[in-house]
Order: structure tokens, then C-alpha cells, then sequence
């Protein structure tokens, strides 16, 4: 088959002033991924309300572009280190921030949400409305609707006023903790972003991430020859198959269909997946993932290290639990998840995000499947 790339443009054009009628969208987080969805949004007409805690934006009425994939523009008059005033304007929140803040992150807003309001978790992983709404409950909060979705943008921060958007997706996923719950997201979701879908459940929007799932082997393992040979070299050595596997992404292709199978939930192949994304045509999931526009230069070891932690936390701990509930052999998973704990000097089977922390713990795999099919 001929391998093609053909990205596609965003359509979206900049507006210089607020769409009459817009509701104003609160987003809360840090960093490029924060600034780069206020421009996307402030581009699109809908008056902006930033929450950033670590006060890293420069200057309040200094100004932020998004270039490349999408334009727009972040006039940060209104950036806020107070939830209360965010929240009393905007009945959507835009949680743009790594799950390991989500705890924080729910303490600090509680006081002040109310049932109007929708949250909604831009990446976070699989099962992250779960755990934000489980944190909720526990402080008090309930009736807020909670959803999660793909990440959309390839972005970076070119300097303090302009965010280069390397390339924007042009298809993804959204789901809530139960499909009722996602159908009555769905209108204002897809207001605000209508590149993407609802998902049938939050496993059948986890299991397409394709970004999160490749990342440790392209970025952690993948960079170097030594570490992509020990990861193959380890999930032969457990794996029971006559023939052993050649290329990691086919066998975790065949580990993440056989949960899905095991659950009762949709999937759509990587080469499907990557396809609608961005266009590219490819063969075989290796392919695929290749042909993802790439962009800027390899992140600091650091950096590395903590998103490592963070996507081995939140998307592979759960597909290990559901994997060994449903009695699974997962030895891609399992090698990924060992490696990285040695990596990051973590014990992520006890510290990542368990059914425990999902509020699955105690239930069947026939349970977890009327739950997450309502």
C-alpha cells in the first residue's frame, strides 16, 4: 500500500472582538497547552476567563497569538488567580492540567462550584472524569456534570507572546462517566470544539488516545536503540505467543482490541484513527504513528520523565487492572508500565490511577460493563 500524508489546515479565522450572545468559557491549568486553547477559543468568538495558579502568565495586560494550525488571539485581561471570580461567570471550565494537579485542583474550586456548571477535562487519560467527579463528591460537590477528551493541538511556546500550533487535529473523542451524562454534554461540547464525537463510553475514548498509549514508546523507548530493544526483548520474554512479536505497536494494537472485546466497547484501529486525525494513509499502526506531524525539539529528560509518569499513571495502570480482571495477558502493557518505573523511580501499580481511585474497586468485569454502558 502507498504510505501518503496530507495534513489539513483548520479553517478556523481570527476574530478581533467576542461573538454576541457567547458564554464566557473558564479554563484553568498552565502552560503552553493552557495559552494555546484560550487563543482556539478567543479566535473562535467566546470570551475568555483564565485560572492559572502558578501565575506564569507575563504581564496582566500583555497578549498571547496562536500561530501555524489555528490563529487567534489571548488578550490576558482576563487572567485570574481567584476560582471564585472564574466561576461566577463561566458555567464551563476547561481543565487543561496534569491529573497529578486534579487533586488540588478540586480542593481549590469546590466552594464555589454549583450544578450549572460542566467541567471539562482537555486529555487527563482514562477514566479521568471519574476520578474528578469521585474527588468532587468527596468535597461535597455533586451534580456537576464531568467529561473528558482527545487532546487537539500539537503546540509549543515560540516566545512570551506568540504559541506555535504545529498541527491541530481534525477529528476526536469525548465521553462522561455515563452515556447519559455525555449525551448531555454533547451540544455545548461540540459548540466548542466540532472536530469531535462522543465516544460510546470513556474506555471506548481511552483505548483510541493513540497519542497517550504510543507515547513511552516514542518518546521514552523509542529514542534509543538499547531502551526500544529491552522493551521488545521484554514483552517476549513474557509473552506465551508461538511467534515472537517483531514490533511493539502491533502487539499492543492486539492487547488494547482484546480489552475493548473483553468490555464490550467500540475501538477504532490506529491506522483508522491517525487517518481521520490528520490524514495520513498508512498500512500497519507503526506507519501510522510515524507519519504524526512531529515538531520541535526532543523535551529535557525532565520533562520527559514527569510526562512519562504521568500518561504510565493514568492510561496504562487502568488498562493493567481492567487487562487482569478480565483475565488478560497484557505483556506489551506490562513491559511498558516496568520499564517506567525504573525510569521514574515509581511504583505505579500502588501510586497510578487504580479502580480504586475510579471508584471501580470491588466490581465484576460484567459490573464494570453496565457501568460503563449505563
Amino acid at each position: 500500500m502507498t504510505v501518503a500524508f496530507a495534513p489539513v489546515k483548520s479553517i478556523q479565522a481570527t476574530r478581533t472582538s467576542h461573538r454576541p450572545g457567547f458564554p464566557a468559557i473558564g479554563i484553568a491549568g498552565s502552560g503552553p497547552a493552557l495559552l494555546t486553547m484560550a487563543c482556539y477559543l478567543s479566535g473562535r468568538g467566546y470570551p475568555v476567563q483564565v485560572l492559572d495558579r502558578t501565575n506564569n502568565i507575563p504581564g496582566p495586560a500583555a497578549s498571547v497569538k496562536a500561530e501555524g494550525a489555528i490563529s487567534g488571539q489571548y488578550d490576558q485581561q482576563t487572567f485570574s488567580l481567584r476560582p471564585e471570580d472564574v466561576l461566577s461567570q463561566c458555567a464551563h471550565l476547561i481543565i487543561v492540567a496534569p491529573p497529578s494537579t486534579y487533586k488540588e485542583l478540586v480542593w481549590s474550586i469546590s466552594p464555589w462550584m454549583r450544578a450549572k456548571h460542566t467541567v471539562l477535562l482537555y486529555g487527563g487519560g482514562i477514566g479521568a472524569s471519574m476520578e474528578f467527579e469521585k474527588r468532587l463528591l468527596n468535597n461535597g460537590v455533586s451534580g456537576v456534570k464531568v467529561a473528558e477528551m482527545d487532546p487537539l493541538f500539537h503546540a509549543e511556546r515560540y516566545n512570551n507572546a506568540t504559541i506555535k500550533v504545529h498541527a491541530m487535529r481534525q477529528w476526536g473523542q469525548f465521553a462522561s462517566t455515563s452515556p447519559a451524562t455525555t449525551f448531555d454534554c454533547d451540544s455545548a461540547i461540540k459548540r466548542l470544539f466540532p472536530k469531535v464525537e462522543p465516544a460510546a463510553n470513556l474506555l471506548s475514548r481511552g483505548l483510541c488516545d493513540y497519542q497517550a498509549i504510543v507515547y513511552p514508546v516514542i518518546e521514552a523507548f523509542g529514542a534509543d536503540a538499547e531502551m526500544s530493544s529491552a522493551l521488545l526483548e521484554l514483552i517476549n520474554s513474557v509473552s506465551e505467543a508461538d511467534e515472537k512479536c517483531s514490533n511493539v505497536f502491533d502487539q499492543l494494537e492486539s492487547e488494547l482490541n482484546s480489552i475493548a472485546d473483553a468490555y464490550s466497547t467500540a475501538r477504532i484501529s490506529t491506522t483508522h484513527n491517525i487517518r481521520r486525525m490528520y490524514g495520513a494513509i498508512a498500512a500497519t499502526p507503526a506507519q501510522a504513528v510515524s507519519m504524526v506531524p512531529k515538531y520541535g525539539q526532543a523535551a529535557p529528560w525532565q520533562d520527559m520523565i514527569r510526562t512519562l509518569g504521568e500518561i504510565v499513571s493514568t492510561v496504562y495502570v487502568p488498562l493493567y487492572e481492567l487487562s487482569r480482571l478480565a483475565n488478560l495477558r497484557t505483556p506489551a502493557i506490562d513491559s511498558v508500565i516496568n520499564m517506567s518505573a525504573v525510569m521514574c523511580g515509581v511504583d505505579f501499580l500502588t501510586h497510578g490511577r487504580t479502580l480504586n481511585r475510579l471508584g471501580l474497586q470491588g466490581l465484576s468485569q460484567r459490573e464494570i460493563i453496565r457501568k460503563l454502558n449505563g
